[in-house]
Parts: structure tokens; sequence; C-alpha cells
């Protein structure tokens, strides 16, 4: 499962799978997603994803689960 975060909070640390590949979020104005990181209020950025997601991604995948949304799309 994906993860967003916002530009301050940068890549996701000390996670049980390693997310190293970032990808812009695609903007929604109807629909704000904020940063994945506890106690953060700030409005995600990037999606970052595992290298498995990241195969999927190469093969023409957009839309990625993350938790507690609904699937975003990535550029």
């Amino acid at each position: 499962m994906a993860v967003i975060r916002c530009e301050k909070c940068g890549p996701p640390k000390d996670m049980k799978f390693s997310y190293v590949h970032p990808h812009q979020l695609v903007s929604d104005a109807s629909y704000r997603i904020f940063c994945g990181t506890a106690n953060c209020v700030q409005l995600a950025v990037a999606c970052w994803l595992t290298d498995e997601e990241e195969q999927r991604y190469v093969g023409g995948q957009r839309l990625f689960a993350i938790p507690f949304h609904r699937p975003v799309r990535v550029t």
C-alpha cells in the first residue's frame, strides 16, 4: 500500500516496507489529502511506492491505494 507525504516530512522512514519511489500526486480540487505522518497537518504532495508498486507503475498503473482514503492518482 502506497504512502503519502508533504514536502516537509519527505520520504517515509522506519516502516515495515521500503518506500523509495516518489511520484507527484495528481491534484483534485474537490478532494484534499493530508500528509500521512502522525501529527502533520500539511497537504500531501508526493506518493511513495514500494519496489513492487513501482513495477506496476512502470507497467502503466496510475491509481494506488493509500491507508484510510480512496485510491490516489500519480503522475
